[in-house]
């Protein structure tokens, strides 16, 4: 349509990573690169715990979300933000869609954290935050282990891994996250991003 404009930036990223999660667990750790598979082994072996957390828990959330975007010189949103999206669908089990906040501990210590958004065949890793500390445990690969997991008890066949960059260029401020996700096993997607029409 003459009227359709691509925006000026995109609200959501425009380049993802889909996971197939239809077939069995030995069958996805077998898709994912050999490092991811060790990562997933070594954070069971030192005891990484990935429990899902209630809305009480967002506090802990926010902490390693602060220092998460102050690492990576991130835009932060307020505490409430997180409360307006999630407090509705959090804790109800009977509606469509649904959000888990997953939390991986060692011990009493949160090192990382994430949502997780269920709706239909799909599972999205929506926002995530970790700490420095103990990331020789491998706590994110725990967590993105768990979500897979959880995702496939509520019977999703794709996992979306929610952002990475256009392509393999280390250069790119999302280079890390495109080699940490693509780890996983999934395919790249690029999508037409956000378009305004007027």
């Amino acid at each position: 349509n003459f009227n359709l404009r691509k925006a000026n930036s995109d609200i959501l990223p425009a380049n993802t990573i889909i996971v197939d999660i239809s077939k069995s667990e030995m069958e996805i750790l077998a898709r994912m690169k050999p490092k991811t598979r060790y990562n997933i082994g070594l954070a069971e072996r030192k005891g990484v715990e990935v429990r899902i957390g209630t809305i009480s828990d967002l506090d802990v959330w926010y902490k390693l979300y602060l220092e998460t975007a102050q690492r990576n010189r991130l835009n932060v949103n307020d505490i409430r933000y997180f409360y307006s999206v999630f407090e509705a669908k959090m804790d109800n089990n009977d509606i469509s869609t649904q959000v888990k906040l997953l939390i991986a501990y060692s011990g009493d210590i949160p090192l990382a954290a994430m949502f997780l958004i269920i709706s239909s065949h799909r599972a999205t890793y929506l926002y995530g935050a970790s700490t420095v500390r103990k990331r020789n445990i491998m706590p994110t690969y725990a967590l993105q282990w768990k979500a897979i997991q959880i995702a496939k008890q509520f019977g999703c066949t794709e996992y979306d891994m929610f952002g990475i960059a256009p392509e393999a260029d280390p250069s790119h401020p999302m280079y890390g996250l495109y080699k940490f996700k693509l780890g996983f096993g999934g395919d790249v997607y690029h999508q037409l991003g956000c378009w305004d029409y007027p």
